[in-house]
């Protein structure tokens, strides 16, 4: 079986989307694909093969500590199982697993592997830029929830990924599912238009979320509402969540 290079495991708060203030457990995956210039986790985004930066995991002793342990990578399905079952807090809540990164889908094979260990325990919410559309198919009904990135070029700073979002809209189409893309100082409405329209093609129901960057980069309240009314003309459910977990100085 397969094995993961891992950034961290911790429990904390979902602080992104309309899933915001819940409790999840983390699994960070290394590695990513995209340079975004607002990237707030470039220790991940660095190669998976670095191994000055990823020889090592870090991974929380309990949902109650805040005390975190180091591991080698990369980790087995069964040290990963591990790291994650004691971070669960008792009780009649379904745990939810979130797998971010990086781009977690860089690794679909070991995802596809080890997810279908671990879906009875817990519920399996999916981080990603949504742009790897033929992973997401190999592993499509192993993930509940689907937290998809647009990546809008006036934010990036790279070139646009339409045609790779549309066909990864395609994928997700009937799961659960919802939007997020990053507004900066520097995004135009243009790529807000055209996100919502790529959007629309697919389902007008699905949840598009504005999410304002933080620090230098943030755009002002006035940009972001007309952004929200813009897209309100295409799509039923639009909505400006900031990053609640940066507002409390949780991780």
């Amino acid at each position: 079986m397969k094995n993961a290079h891992i950034e961290e495991i911790f429990s904390s708060i979902q602080g992104e989307g309309p899933w915001v203030g819940q409790r999840h457990i983390f699994v960070r995956f290394t590695g990513c694909d995209i340079q975004c210039r607002y990237c707030d986790t470039p220790e991940a985004a660095l190669r998976e093969d670095n191994e000055r930066v990823h020889g090592y995991c870090r991974a929380q002793r309990s949902a109650v500590s805040t005390e975190y342990e180091s591991t080698s990578n990369p980790l087995s399905a069964l040290q990963l199982t591990g790291f994650c079952t004691r971070l669960i807090v008792r009780g009649p809540s379904c745990p939810t697993l979130s797998l971010t990164g990086g781009e977690p889908l860089l690794q679909y094979q070991f995802l596809g592997e080890w997810l279908p260990q671990v879906r009875k325990d817990f519920r399996i919410y999916l981080e990603t830029s949504g742009t790897h559309y033929e992973a997401m198919e190999d592993i499509r009904d192993l993930v509940d929830v689907v937290s998809m990135d647009f990546k809008l070029p006036s934010a990036t700073g790279l070139v646009p990924f339409w045609d790779e979002h549309g066909k990864f809209l395609s994928v997700i189409r009937g799961k659960s599912a919802f939007v997020k893309a990053v507004a900066t100082r520097d995004t135009q409405i243009d790529d807000i238009l055209t996100s919502a329209n790529i959007i629309a093609k697919i389902d007008r129901s699905i949840a598009f979320i504005i999410q304002p960057a933080s620090g230098q980069l943030a755009p002002d309240a006035a940009t972001l509402v007309e952004f929200q009314i813009a897209a309100l003309q295409i799509l039923e459910d639009v909505r400006i969540i900031p990053q609640v977990h940066k507002v409390l100085h949780v991780p």
